[in-house]
């Protein structure tokens, strides 16, 4: 999709976006990436008038926007930085600096969370297809300083949301691995292929960044593997 900036001031930014269809649209946001104004002519105005399709390009193309604006204005807060490929990026570098005896020592536990989340949640019944088991690194200049413990966000059978471990606390020096429960292959080695499991993880979260907008990710990020648990359109391994 095609982007211009057509005006900011101290409240809000305008971009305008030409989707796949080639219509225009012009979107209205704050610096904090809530959109306040989403015009255009083509499309039924009320959500509940559009069809499937046409709400995946409406909210492909607010999704696009905001990255535009982020990337004219990059010391916004307009997306958080997970959703930032070149956050990622400065991720992937600083684990390719990281020593593989201190990769192996500090995410042992989260590959065994992988395997077996229910060791980790003391509640029931737990909607077993609900857990997401997470864990955050901390970074800075190329390198990994500190990986949390493992945290597991569930729901209950009665729908009720639960959340065990730490929460995000330097949003702009973090990595986020949020992945489902996993099965491991017969013979599966930690030591020799759990690194490139983390790293193929990293590289599906940029990858899904760019299918979220309707965008095809650049060659080196289509990847197999799970990404982003939530995103519009199709992207392989999303959910």
């Amino acid at each position: 999709m095609d982007t211009n900036i057509i005006g900011h001031d101290e409240e809000d930014c305008g971009v305008e976006v030409f989707d796949e269809r080639g219509n225009r649209h012009a979107v209205t946001m704050s610096w904090d990436g809530q959109v306040w104004e989403h015009g255009t002519g083509d499309y039924p105005h009320k959500r509940e008038d559009r069809t499937d399709e046409e709400q995946r390009i409406m909210t492909q193309v607010e999704a696009r926007a905001r990255f535009a604006a982020q990337q004219e204005f990059p010391d916004a807060d307009i997306l958080s930085p997970m959703w930032r490929p070149d956050h990622i990026k400065a991720g992937i570098e600083a684990f390719s600096n990281y020593p593989m005896e201190e990769f192996l020592n500090d995410f042992r536990e989260y590959y065994d969370a992988l395997r077996d989340p229910m060791q980790y949640i003391d509640d029931s019944p737990v909607n077993e297809e609900s857990i997401i088991i997470n864990v955050i690194v901390h970074f800075n200049d190329g390198e990994v300083l500190d990986v949390s413990d493992v945290g597991i966000h569930y729901k209950l059978t009665d729908g009720s949301e639960h959340r065990t471990g730490p929460l995000p606390s330097y949003p702009n020096k973090e990595l986020i691995f949020a992945m489902p429960e996993l099965e491991f292959a017969d013979g599966f080695d930690y030591e020799e292929e759990f690194a490139d499991v983390i790293m193929s993880h990293l590289m599906a979260q940029i990858r899904d960044i760019y299918l979220n907008m309707g965008e095809d990710p650049p060659a080196e990020y289509r990847v197999e593997g799970i990404g982003k648990l939530n995103i519009v359109g199709d992207g392989i391994g999303a959910t």
